[in-house]
């Protein structure tokens, strides 16, 4: 065996091996946003090595597929790093929202002091250091060329993997909850937030619906189904303990889109055999695995419904939504854009700025650290710049959304990805899962495999 040979059939191990210790450390040190959260310290110097092999595989090439979602990304750091960026104090005195500042800075005699744009230096700079993870992550991804399918099945490993850590969690194993600040008492696997990781494996859910419909995935084996059916158990049982309001309604849009999958593979498989009479039909076995996970599935739901214990259903009964604190700050919020939604205050400033527009009426004992409604925080802190970004990134998902559909097989990989950007951008409305860095990861992932499938989608496959 030559060297070059050697080498080329060593480099799926090594991207696997770079691969699968990356998101090991993200799902282990990842699951809290906190700035103060001790895990986050180690996270982001650890995740910083990894682009030892980034860089060393370095090629434009590989990036062809994810180049718009990558230079988006790279113009999101850029803006963070420019709001760092000291100005004249004329210049940061007439911007808009620095007034109370300019005051304090004209008593104390400080008004020649050049300030960057962010009104917290210290929380932006935080932000800057959190954009290594998905930086990272997306370069990783296209430097090993890590395939579509792989994305995917990493995504529902880590989800299956949270939701067996997170029914041991309240199973009684409290020593397994990761944060201090973590929501005790739910299955919240490797996150610190109840919401966070409702919404997460309500997404985990719909990936597993495809997996184990998609029609272009290759042959697998007779355990495929089965092993994704135990998942989809664990997930479920998993997302309906939470507690989480949110992830309820996000679960109730995950199960409606897998029985649109299922059904569109029913539908499928229906025209093969009426094309073909001598299909062989499919194995008796896999479909009562399937009949049985599907009866647990109804059943573990059904259980809930009769002894009236899912916590989500309970809080929506005991507080309705408009009574919630995120009702109250609406009204705030709306009037926070008015005042940054220009220039921004500063990705990462939000708990500090909103002490400025805070009410006597909610100086409450529970405190504010973030809008709850990432939309709203998004303009902000990153002004018209991150409107900007984000206009772009909503026009190139269209774009791909629009290839997806003309293409082949596009109902079901359509559905999926809908369903998936639906949750994602609904529960942005009420909360902040993007915020979280095994969030971003996870997105990263499904980003990763919808760049895949686009370029899939355009060649005919």
């Amino acid at each position: 065996m030559t060297p070059s040979q050697a080498r080329s059939r060593s480099r799926p191990l090594f991207a696997w091996t770079v691969f699968g210790l990356f998101a090991l450390l993200v799902a282990l040190l990842g699951g809290s946003s906190r700035p103060d959260a001790v895990q986050i310290l180690a996270l982001r110097p650890l995740a910083a090595l990894f682009l030892a092999p980034v860089l060393y595989f370095w090629a434009w090439p590989h990036m062809r597929d994810m180049c718009t979602p990558f230079l988006l990304l790279a113009a999101l750091t850029a803006l963070i790093a420019i709001q760092l960026v000291p100005l004249p104090p004329g210049l940061w005195q007439a911007l808009s929202g620095r007034g109370p500042v300019a005051e304090l800075d004209a008593a104390l005699g400080t008004a020649g002091i050049w300030r960057p744009l962010s009104m917290v230096p210290s929380r932006t700079l935080d932000t800057l250091a959190s954009m290594i993870v998905p930086l990272t992550a997306l370069a990783l991804i296209a430097m090993l060329r890590i395939r579509r399918s792989a994305l995917l099945y990493t995504v529902v490993a880590l989800g299956g993997v949270s939701a067996l850590l997170g029914l041991l969690q309240i199973a009684g194993g409290d020593a397994l909850y990761f944060y201090d600040s973590a929501n005790r008492g739910s299955p919240i696997g490797f996150f610190a937030n109840r919401n966070h990781a409702a919404v997460f494996y309500a997404m985990t859910l719909v990936t597993l619906a495809y997996l184990a419909t998609a029609p272009d995935l290759g042959r697998r084996p007779p355990w495929h189904n089965i092993l994704l059916g135990v998942l989809a158990v664990l997930v479920l049982l998993a997302a309906l303990l939470t507690g989480s309001r949110a992830g309820l309604l996000a679960l109730v849009l995950a199960l409606a889109a897998g029985a649109g999958l299922f059904r569109a593979r029913h539908v499928r498989r229906t025209r093969a055999r009426q094309a073909d009479a001598t299909e062989i039909s499919p194995v008796l076995g896999l479909r009562l695995a399937l009949g049985l996970g599907v009866a647990a599935v109804a059943g573990i739901v059904v259980l809930f419904f009769v002894f009236d214990s899912i916590p989500a259903l309970d809080r929506l009964a005991e507080q309705g939504l408009a009574d919630d604190m995120r009702g109250q700050l609406a009204p705030i919020l709306f009037e926070m854009i008015g005042r940054y939604g220009l220039t921004g205050s500063g990705f990462g400033t939000f708990e500090e700025v909103y002490h400025i527009s805070e009410p006597a009426a909610l100086m409450l004992p529970q405190y504010i650290n973030q809008a709850h409604n990432d939309w709203a925080q998004w303009v902000i802190e990153g002004g018209l710049p991150a409107v900007a970004i984000a206009a772009g990134f909503l026009v190139w998902l269209v774009g791909a959304m629009r290839a997806i559909f003309r293409g082949r097989y596009g109902f079901v990989r359509g559905l999926h990805w809908v369903t998936l950007i639906a949750i994602a951008l609904s529960a942005s409305l009420v909360d902040y899962p993007l915020r979280i860095p095994l969030f971003q990861f996870a997105a990263v992932l499904w980003l990763a495999a919808l760049c895949r499938e686009r370029r899939r989608a355009r060649d005919g496959y």
